[in-house]
């Protein structure tokens, strides 16, 4: 699936990248997963709540940047 760099814009390939190759920001984020409650901070498949700033700005040790249930909300 190709999804847009949530920074730049860039298109790339999702299953292969986790990591824009344009800006190298994280392309995997809980906030454009469809399984991500926004009003309640928690991942739904994780059961575990995960702060709106990380869901937003995930860095290489967040739990989206490698979830293996991640489903881009389109």
């Amino acid at each position: 699936m190709e999804i847009n760099c949530p920074e730049c814009g860039t298109e790339n390939w999702l299953e292969n990248q986790s990591r824009c190759l344009k800006c190298d920001s994280i392309l995997r984020r809980c906030v454009d997963c469809s399984r991500y409650d926004r009003g309640h901070q928690v991942c739904e498949n994780l059961g575990a709540e995960v702060d709106l700033r990380e869901a937003e700005h995930p860095s290489l040790l967040s739990p989206s940047t490698t979830c293996r249930d991640y489903l881009h909300a389109s």
